[in-house]
Formats: C-alpha cells, structure tokens, sequence
C-alpha cells in the first residue's frame, strides 16, 4: 500500500491592510460646496440644515468663515469633524444654546434662553464669535444682571477657599510634633519622657521657692524638725 502524503493546512492570504486616509485635496473642498446650496450643521448631535447664503450674512462669524475654508487644516480650525460626502459639520457644543444662535443667523435678532446660565450663554457666544451688544434690549438687561450675580458669586466662593486654605495651613503645620510636645508637657503618665520633664519642673519650682522665699522654706524646715522631736 501506498503511504499517504501527510495532511497539511492551506495557508490563509494575510488580509491586505488598508491604506490610512488621506485629508482632502483642497479642490474637492470647493467642488463638494459648490454642488450644493444648503449645509448640514451637526451640533451637540442636533443637526441643522440651512442655506450657505444665511451664514454669509455674519460672515466674521465663526459659520460666516466656514465656507471659505478649502483645505483640511482650516476646517478643523472651525468645527471638530466633518464629512463631505453628507456635507456634514460636527461642533461639539451646547445644542440648546445654538438654537439661540442660529435664529439670529436666520432673522437678526439674538436672545438669551431664559433657563440659560448667563456665563455659559457668554461662552457661547465667544465659541461662535458673536458679541453680546448684539443681544435684543428685552434681554440685554437680565443678560448683564444675571451674569454679574454669577461673578459676584464666584468671587465669594474663591475668598471662602482661600480663607479656609489659610486657616489650614495655619492650624495643620506640624501636628504630630504638637501633639508629641502637648503629651510631653501636660500628660505626665503619657511617657518616661514626660515624667522626667514632670519631675524636673518640680525640682525647678522647689529651687525657685527657696531662692525667693528663703525665710519662708527655713520656717516651715523648723516646722517639720519639731513635729518630728516631740
């Protein structure tokens, strides 16, 4: 009988790994911009779709520059990601507060949110570029109000910590040594050490005594002489 080949497993073809992505050229940018005339605005997950030609109206805004960037690196200056094959910008900021922004891209005319935190609407405001004189009267003044009470907040919050820091350092420098030296000087029974400073200071009073009342200490020395002879 013939002997059989031994049995050996097919090699599998290692995948071929795929090639890393490359940035857009910056005349892709401008051809994918031009074929349309609406935008996707993804923020905070909430995506808007609006007209190029409505954020050409605040075009020293951080939108109104979105459309003349042509290369890779200078969209990423204006929005955290995006996808010009949905013509698509992602911003990861505060959806709510956007909505805010972009009435006033679309009618001219900014408010505030009235369960908005004022220094985050300030916020918001500086991310997009926007000034907040350009805020409508009817807001203005709660605007300033409520951010001003806010500040005056913080401010009592940041002397309280500084406060409560000094009173630490204050009271926490060196604990362990004045325990150690409290024990030494008020706990006789605390350590051989402490009775010896015990005694010492005794002794110490005892010295005192008869070097300033020398009268006093022979007087009650012949006191004790006569109790003892009689």
């Amino acid at each position: 009988m013939a002997d059989k080949p031994p049995f050996s497993t097919p090699k599998a073809n290692p995948r071929p790994t795929a090639a890393p992505l490359l940035p857009p050229e910056p005349i892709d940018i401008i051809r994918i911009k031009a074929r349309s005339r609406r935008v996707r605005l993804n923020v905070g997950g909430l995506i808007h779709e609006l007209l190029w030609r409505t954020l050409d109206r605040l075009p020293r805004t951080r939108l109104g520059r979105l459309r003349d960037c042509n290369t890779h690196e200078s969209l990423l200056e204006i929005c955290d990601d995006y996808s010009l094959g949905d013509n698509e910008y992602f911003f990861d900021r505060h959806p709510m507060a956007f909505s805010s922004i972009l009435n006033f891209y679309r009618t001219g005319k900014l408010h505030m949110m009235e369960e908005m935190c004022a220094l985050s609407f300030g916020q918001e405001l500086d991310y997009w570029g926007i000034d907040d004189i350009y805020l409508e009267s009817c807001c203005q003044a709660r605007y300033h109000q409520k951010k001003e009470q806010m500040n005056e907040e913080l401010r009592r919050e940041a002397e309280t910590v500084r406060g409560n820091e000094g009173e630490e350092q204050e009271l926490g420098c060196c604990p362990d040594k004045r325990q150690q030296l409290w024990d030494l000087l008020e706990k006789p029974s605390s350590s051989v050490a402490a009775k010896v400073i015990t005694v010492t200071r005794h002794i110490h009073k005892g010295t005192l005594s008869v070097t300033s009342h020398p009268v006093t200490f022979y007087r009650q020395q012949c006191s004790q002489q006569e109790k003892q002879n009689a």
